[in-house]
């Protein structure tokens, strides 16, 4: 269940990540962190 749900919902960060970098440019350092820290957490606990 998560192999098919998981793409659609990176897909969708990537996109809000991508309005509020356009929006606020000075989060790009601060979202892309947060964005690496969720990916990997989600990446140790999936296994």
């Amino acid at each position: 269940m998560k192999s098919e749900t998981e793409p659609k919902i990176i897909g969708l960060l990537a996109v809000l990540i991508g309005i509020l970098m356009i929006l606020y440019p000075q989060l790009v350092g601060y979202l892309v962190g947060v964005f690496l820290i969720a990916y990997g957490l989600l990446k140790v606990f999936a296994e």
